[in-house]
């Protein structure tokens, strides 16, 4: 399964990161994010970071760049956690997603 998650340097998102490289049933997980992100330490043995591709999006209202379009092509799933600094009203928030 191929998961991406927005917002993972987040609270939320980085909870949701930390399961998601321990389950052995998510075979490629892709965050976006807009500042680095750094694998969380101490997640025990059956952690595989090996999955993870860390992607920076400057500009969440600007179409995604074709590199960033590849890696999230054939997903699975996402789940969205940009939260409220966006400052991105309603109709624009549904253009986005």
């Amino acid at each position: 399964m191929k998961l991406v998650v927005t917002g993972a340097t987040g609270l939320i998102g980085s909870e949701v990161v930390r399961f998601a490289l321990r389950n052995k049933a998510i075979t490629s997980l892709v965050v976006l994010t807009r500042r680095p992100f750094q694998v969380p330490e101490g997640l025990g043995p059956d952690t595989d970071s090996s999955k993870l591709c860390s992607l920076i999006i400057e500009d969440w209202e600007k179409d995604y760049p074709e590199s960033v379009k590849e890696q999230i092509t054939g997903a699975d799933a996402c789940i969205w956690f940009v939260d409220r600094q966006l400052h991105t009203s309603a109709p624009q928030l549904h253009c986005l997603t």
